[in-house]
């Protein structure tokens, strides 16, 4: 009977060893779970370990000898779009990440969210936030409703003149009518993106370059103006 017992341990044994093995691709390392993007299993001599990122974060499975939770725009979920339950606090959707603002209108501000803990971030101005990637940049590259070039800046692409040989440029550039340092680049003739000359210069529209303000009277005395602000 005993002999019995020990060969029934035996087989029982043997055949939870062999779903462990079955279960990792490797005997060691760290493996995506097949379909949910936050989850991950470690696997120590084909001993397997359920693990869970941190709410807001993903695995990453570039390399299985590295134990990488990271933000989902440096990760390829592909087949695993699942994730765990959300755990909000304010202004934090998750518990980590990049998030845009609450009200849809402020396109250049978003939140930082570490365990929990908002940071409030503002983009350089003419930017916007673009939750794909997790950083700021131009708003056509953005492509957020309401964050176009023509909302943010408040500013329209003239229609394209050609010039005398019938050619339309299709990048020009503007004056900023209301700021002497600065000017716009019209991409393809339709989003504004606004860039600055260096400090003590102004854009000359007639030449469409940075020029000394004495060469630019509407702007000879804009640095004057400035300090006097």
């Amino acid at each position: 009977m005993k002999r019995l017992l020990v060969i029934a341990l035996f087989g029982v044994q043997a055949c939870l060893s062999q779903e462990a093995s079955d279960a990792c691709p490797a005997a060691n390392g760290f493996f995506a779970d097949a379909v949910q993007c936050d989850r991950y299993y470690e696997c120590r001599e084909n001993e397997i370990e359920d693990k869970l990122c941190p709410d807001g974060l993903v695995f990453s499975d570039k390399n299985s000898k590295l134990e990488r939770c990271d933000f989902p725009f440096n990760v390829d979920c592909g087949d695993r779009p699942e994730l765990q339950d959300p755990q909000p606090s304010t202004n934090c959707p998750r518990k980590n990440g990049y998030f845009p603002h609450r009200d849809p209108s402020v396109c250049d501000q978003f939140f930082f969210c570490s365990d929990g803990q908002f940071n409030l971030i503002t983009c350089s101005p003419g930017l916007v936030f673009d939750a794909k990637t997790g950083t700021c940049a131009w708003p056509g590259e953005a492509n957020r409703v309401g964050c176009s070039g023509k909302d943010v800046n408040k500013f329209t692409c003239p229609e394209p003149l050609p010039n005398d040989g019938g050619v339309v440029n299709p990048n020009p550039l503007y004056a900023d009518p209301e700021d002497c340092q600065h000017f716009y680049v019209c991409i393809n003739n339709v989003e504004p993106r606004r860039n600055g000359c260096p400090l003590g210069y102004v854009f000359n529209d007639d030449t469409k370059q940075c020029d000394d303000p004495a060469n630019v009277p509407e702007c000879k005395d804009f640095y004057g103006e400035v300090e006097e602000k």
